[in-house]
Formats: structure tokens, C-alpha cells, sequence
């Protein structure tokens, strides 16, 4: 197949990902998303809790 099936299998899989994002887009209500370095400090600070509670068990 090589690169033109690439292309082809590809292009079929963003196409379908983007029927779907539109279709979802239309028909649901949906939250906006936070920025991303918000989110990035949110999983930041829960990792650093979690380790910060196996060290205190040690």
C-alpha cells in the first residue's frame, strides 16, 4: 500500500474524528475546557499530593 494508503487510511480516520467532534458540537452541550497550563497545575498539584502522602507513610 505504502504512503498513498497511508494518506488514504488517515484521511478516512480524521474525517470520521471530525464528523463526530461536529456532530457532538451540535447536538450536546458541552463545558468549554480550561486553559491548558490550568489543567497542567491541577494534575501538577495532585501528583505532589500523592507523593508527598507515600513519603509521609514511609
Amino acid at each position: 500500500m505504502g504512503f498513498c494508503g497511508f494518506l488514504i487510511k488517515n484521511g478516512i480516520v480524521f474525517g470520521a474524528g471530525m464528523y463526530a467532534g461536529v456532530y457532538v458540537a451540535q447536538n450536546y452541550q458541552i463545558d468549554k475546557v480550561e486553559d491548558p497550563k490550568v489543567l497542567f497545575n491541577k494534575v501538577y498539584d495532585k501528583i505532589k499530593e500523592k507523593v508527598d502522602e507515600v513519603k509521609k507513610d514511609k
